[in-house]
């Protein structure tokens, strides 16, 4: 079925699916997708739809803009927006892309997750396009699978949250990964950590929370709670003794770190039988 937008060639299609009371509650379920070939003149505006959408870029480019943020998606990369800020996205050349509009689960906290780092623009890869064709799939179903569809959006997300094309640590950021493992009992400043990169504290941070899922001084604080973990379970060191050795400045500082957290205080945490 040819969609009416202008610049929708007749090849086109896109089609809708009805969510489950319990795929609306419980999953992240599919709400439209579309696989569209256009032309110049294909343009969608808006200022507010309270959904999700992603979008595979097969052939030529996709011109988006999202909240502040913009990008031009060419062959092989996935636009991420959350539609519920305004948003328009266009062609200027023969396009062709895959796309669904998705809701539910954690979507909004994947999206905010994905898009506050480097933007809403992604490299896709052979993984990603599988899971879209499996999205299409199980959408075209008569009796379609909600919860095999709620695993690929999950999928999608996650490929794009930790890509198998970049290694675990890139390098841009490993000279700082690498010195916060071996300095966490110290003081380590943002600035230290941006001239080890060779890059700026702003880059840093974006870096940071893109590929390791935290801000620099929040990752710091996991490690120095990592290691106060094991001497919490592991040895007879008192409370004061075990931030000193983890790198908090005192122990009030090192609880209330702690409690924030785990949800418990370190003494709770000392009595657990692992």
């Amino acid at each position: 079925m040819k969609p009416p937008d202008k610049g929708l060639l007749l090849s086109s299609r896109v089609d809708f699916t009805i969510p489950s009371p319990f795929a609306r509650e419980h999953l992240y379920y599919l709400i439209q997708y579309g696989r569209y070939q256009c032309v110049p003149g294909y343009e969608v505006e808006r200022d507010f739809l309270d959904m999700y959408l992603c979008a595979y870029v097969r052939s030529g480019s996709l011109h988006t803009f999202c909240g502040e943020q913009s990008a031009n998606a060419t062959a092989g990369q996935l636009v991420l927006m959350d539609c519920r800020l305004p948003h328009r996205y266009y062609v200027t050349e023969p396009t062709e892309f895959l796309w669904f509009h998705f809701s539910g689960g954690e979507s909004a906290a994947y999206v905010r997750l994905l898009t506050g780092g480097t933007g809403i623009c992604f490299d896709g890869n052979h993984e990603i396009l599988q899971y879209f064709e499996q999205i299409f799939y199980y959408g075209d179903k008569q009796v379609y699978n909600e919860h095999r569809i709620s695993v690929c959006i999950q999928s999608v997300l996650c490929c794009l949250a930790v890509p198998d094309t970049k290694p675990d640590i890139p390098e841009v950021i490993r000279p700082a990964v690498e010195y916060i493992a071996e300095h966490f009992r110290e003081d380590v400043t943002l600035e230290t950590l941006a001239d080890l990169c060779h890059i700026s504290v702003t880059h840093l941070i974006r870096c940071f929370a893109r590929y390791i899922g935290f801000r620099p001084h929040d990752y710091l604080q996991e490690q120095r709670l990592r290691h106060a973990k094991v001497l919490l379970t592991g040895s007879a060191l008192s409370i004061e003794q075990i931030a000193e050795q983890s790198g908090f400045n005192s122990a009030s500082h090192f609880s209330r770190v702690f409690r924030s957290r785990e949800k418990m205080t370190p003494s709770k945490f000392r009595s657990i039988n692992f």
